[in-house]
């Protein structure tokens, strides 16, 4: 029988692993052939700007998303180095075919970005580095995402959406390598690692929140889940800087930071290092204060915030969507019913903490991710004024979950869909269900979380923990 040379050779070369100068070639090579696909995408706001300067302006569009898929690959086959070369030109085309996807979504145009964001980077046009950070905007933002609205207001007579949801896409490449950390403490398969990173690029709310909307809440989040990681690897100040680095761009981080009990009890950090979290909140502070904003300003900006959206509910998949939601009805429950929801959340975080206290020495890693997860989907579950995106950490953290006992397969599906119930009721057009739905699956999610907290510690320490 004749042998087929060519063939046997191209199958042992796609089964070998690979040299460090092949997969320098592969990922300039797969650049290459992405830019190319960027550069002929369509890019609808453009034609807006037209004329003499629109093959300008698409170039820079497709350089800021090769720049952002290079970051994507370089992540991806540095963590998957050791895989045969078929794995890794298939790790290239799967995050070709995400970035591609997401860059069709660039033009849907938000009421939070023409109403918002769009007025802000345009006050910051005609100010200076300098002057920019030291200027007081109209904005309920903490200062260092305003840095990033004023280097995008730098470029000009350009569609600045999406630079705004490159700057939401960029941080999600950090996102997913957190999630493929704290995955790969249970799993040691490369393949499998990769896999969950772009699962988590794929998540829906994920899309929905980025490269849909314009919104920043994984900026927050992919620095709460590396503050996670830290932890639970035991570097305790780099733990809590990343925690301070979080607190810096959103509020919402003190739903992740009761994960500071079952770290601490489980001694993977220490009292001392909670010093870094104002220090690295103060760090980020630096270039407001070197611009002439108030340090009363930096300090106490969240203040600011407390007193807005006074409903029971903004579209937030929360226990009061049964209440009634007309406009002349919300103001009037929340006057009634505030403090009641304010005390049901610190009785649900009061009792994860009980929970956690009383077996401390049955925490482990897997009891530390589901007590996070259950803060993060439980306690906005109970609080007034909850937005549809303040259970962004739980969609993602549930991947995790799910990865450290896949009988919860079932969780990121759960949360995810809630949270797309919610986002649809947000967004233009009508909401796929009402939000009495996302309220029952939301409750079905925490329950099942509660359950597996509860069983995990109660259980002896699984065979793959090992404790330092």
């Amino acid at each position: 029988m004749k042998k087929d040379f060519a063939s046997d050779a191209l199958r042992d070369l796609l089964g070998k692993r690979v040299p460090a100068w092949a997969r320098a070639l592969l990922f300039a090579l797969a650049t290459a052939v992405f830019g190319i696909f960027a550069y002929h995408a369509r890019y609808a706001l453009l034609d807006e700007y037209g004329g003499f300067r629109i093959g300008e302006l698409t170039m820079l569009t497709a350089v800021v998303f090769t720049v952002l898929y290079a970051v994507m690959m370089a992540v991806q086959l540095h963590a998957g180095r050791k895989m045969p070369l078929y794995a890794q030109i298939l790790l290239c085309v799967t995050a070709g075919v995400i970035l591609l996807g997401k860059i069709s979504l660039l033009d849907y145009v938000s009421d939070d970005y023409s109403i918002f964001l769009n007025e802000w980077i345009y006050a910051y046009t005609d100010m200076g580095i300098k002057e920019g950070l030291g200027a007081y905007i109209p904005s309920d933002y903490t200062p260092p995402y305003l840095y990033l609205l004023l280097l995008i207001s730098r470029v000009k007579e350009y569609p600045w959406q999406y630079l705004v949801k490159a700057v939401s896409m960029l941080w999600e490449i950090l996102m997913a390598y957190a999630v493929m950390k704290l995955a790969g403490l249970r799993v040691k398969s490369d393949g499998k690692k990769l896999l969950i990173f772009n699962m988590a690029t794929l998540l829906p709310t994920v899309v929905f929140n980025g490269a849909y909307w314009g919104q920043c809440d994984v900026i927050y989040v992919s620095f709460c889940l590396m503050a996670l990681y830290m932890g639970l690897t035991k570097r305790g100040a780099a733990s809590m800087a990343f925690f301070g680095v979080a607190l810096s761009f959103k509020l919402q981080t003190v739903f992740f930071l009761p994960v500071l009990l079952p770290l601490w009890l489980r001694k993977d950090i220490k009292l001392r290092h909670l010093l870094m979290i104002p220090a690295a909140y103060m760090a980020m502070m630096i270039p407001a204060l070197w611009g002439g904003k108030s340090l009363h300003h930096v300090l106490f900006r969240y203040f600011g915030q407390a007193g807005t959206y006074n409903f029971m509910t903004v579209n937030g998949p929360c226990l009061y969507n049964f209440l009634p939601k007309s406009a002349e009805q919300e103001e009037m429950l929340y006057e009634m019913f505030s403090q009641m929801a304010i005390c049901l959340g610190m009785a649900m975080l009061i009792m994860v903490c009980a929970m956690l206290c009383v077996r401390r020495e049955h925490i482990t890693k897997k009891s530390t991710v589901l007590a996070c997860l259950l803060v993060l989907a439980g306690v906005p579950f109970f609080l007034p004024k909850m937005h549809e995106r303040y259970t962004f950490g739980a969609d993602i953290l549930s991947l995790v979950a799910a990865v450290y006992s896949p009988k919860l397969a079932i969780l990121p599906l759960l949360y995810g869909f809630a949270s797309y119930i919610c986002y649809t009721a947000g967004l233009p057009g009508d909401s796929i269900l009402q939000l009495k739905w996302a309220t029952i699956i939301q409750g079905a999610a925490i329950a099942l979380t509660a359950a597996a907290l509860w069983r995990s510690l109660h259980e002896e320490e699984e065979a793959w923990e090992v404790k330092a």
